[in-house]
């Protein structure tokens, strides 16, 4: 509707596309639609690579990912919240998540990563911060009985929050078990706060967290490798430092919301030139 109400408006039209995933009939509206936009901005090299094939026209194409405030995500601060859940966690080893729960979300490689490691380690707890929609209820108990039939005690649905860094700043190890993205700003973040990273190749997390460098990267659905790579990391004291400085140094660098602002303003005007 928005690009066909631009259209008759006589205004220039710019498509953004974030996400790798549209069910069949929708993607073919696009397809049909698509020729009016009169340029498209992905959210990553994915994304355009999944909607390229639809689109017949050569109007302009730029690739921005998703941006991250990097001053106010930024491991130098303390910030203030949670207490009472950081309280209970105190000695623990904690790894965890920012994500709505929803089977896209791919959680129960996590859960199936913690009935691993649950046999090497006896302080670990697993966290996953996101709201537990209504719609996701049957998704959220089968996650449960998966903890109860693996003996996994240690998996905590702490909810939805307006501030997430408190619990951020706490995290050990940031987890990715998505079974698809795009540019996924909660890993950005993650990042940004100077994580370890250990995700599902997913969108264009693979050019940000770089094997071996800031994190690692395992194939989707694989849980023993997620296991193998955080028991790596929480047992490898070289790595927790270097690999958080470059998780916020490749935030800074490549990832920064100011950066990212400057890249639309140079897409819009080049769009927007006769």
């Amino acid at each position: 509707k928005g690009a066909i109400a631009g259209k008759l408006a006589g205004k220039k039209v710019i498509w953004h596309l974030n996400d790798t995933y549209l069910p069949w009939l929708f993607r073919k509206i696009f397809s049909l639609l698509s020729s009016l936009a009169d340029g498209y901005i992905y959210a990553s090299e994915r994304t355009k690579n999944y909607y390229r094939p639809c689109i017949k026209s050569g109007k302009p194409e730029f690739v921005i990912p998703s941006p991250v405030d990097t001053e106010m995500f930024d491991p130098l601060y303390h910030y203030d919240g949670d207490e009472d859940l950081l309280e209970r966690w105190s000695g623990k080893t904690v790894i965890g998540t920012v994500s709505n729960v929803n089977p896209i979300k791919g959680l129960e490689t996590l859960i199936l990563a913690a009935s691993i490691l649950n046999r090497q380690f006896d302080n670990l707890v697993f966290v996953i911060v996101g709201p537990i929609f209504t719609s996701q209820q049957q998704y959220f108990e089968q996650l449960q009985s998966l903890c109860d039939k693996l003996l996994v005690d240690n998996v905590e649905f702490v909810g939805a929050r307006s501030d997430v860094r408190p619990l951020l700043e706490r995290f050990n190890i940031y987890f990715c078990s998505s079974r698809a993205e795009s540019s996924p700003i909660a890993v950005w973040e993650a990042m940004s706060m100077g994580k370890l990273i250990v995700s599902t190749n997913v969108g264009d997390v693979p050019l940000y967290v770089k094997h071996n460098h800031n994190g690692f990267i395992v194939d989707v659905g694989d849980s023993k490798s997620m296991s193998n790579y955080i028991s790596e990391l929480i047992t490898g004291d070289y790595l927790q430092q270097n690999f958080g400085n470059n998780s916020r140094e490749i935030a800074v660098c490549e990832l920064d919301s100011g950066l990212c602002a400057e890249q639309h303003l140079n897409a819009f005007a080049r769009i927007d030139s006769p």
